[in-house]
């Protein structure tokens, strides 16, 4: 006896990922593109920016942007030693163990000019009724 690759939600779940690893695709291409950042450096400028302060402690970026302490502090890093002072980092204040990752002015402005294209190409590469549909017919599996 096979595996029934007919199974809905087995489809379902392959159509999610495929438009999600579509989608991840075309941002990454067009965020390097015009704006020379990855999808990961995307995120966290954007959760910086987001941030109380905008600044954020490594380990918190760590969770959000889903990489592990020795990949977000290269991370960091790569970003720093290009130069456009985007970043800053400095030890935390009551606890010298931590370091924050703050965003500059001119950080805002990167991350503000990478939204729009991101928004932009996001808009365009999803289709939103199909995704709604698909989205409802997971949580339709999940309930049963």
């Amino acid at each position: 006896m096979g595996i029934d690759l007919n199974h809905d939600l087995i489809n379902s779940w392959f159509s999610f990922t495929n438009i999600q690893i579509s989608v991840a695709n075309q941002l990454e291409q067009a965020l390097q593109e015009q704006h020379g950042l990855a999808l990961k450096e995307f995120y966290m400028l954007l959760f910086l920016s987001q941030a109380p302060e905008k600044k954020l402690k490594l380990q918190q970026l760590e969770s959000m942007v889903g990489l592990s302490q020795s990949a977000m502090s290269r991370l960091v890093a790569r970003f720093e030693h290009r130069g456009c002072g985007a970043l800053r980092r400095y030890a935390c204040e009551e606890d010298r163990r931590s370091v924050y990752t703050a965003l500059t002015d001119i950080g805002q402005v990167k991350i503000d000019n990478a939204y729009r294209t991101f928004t932009t190409v996001l808009t365009a590469a999803l289709p939103v009724n199909e995704l709604q549909t698909l989205l409802q017919a997971l949580l339709q599996h999940k309930k049963e």
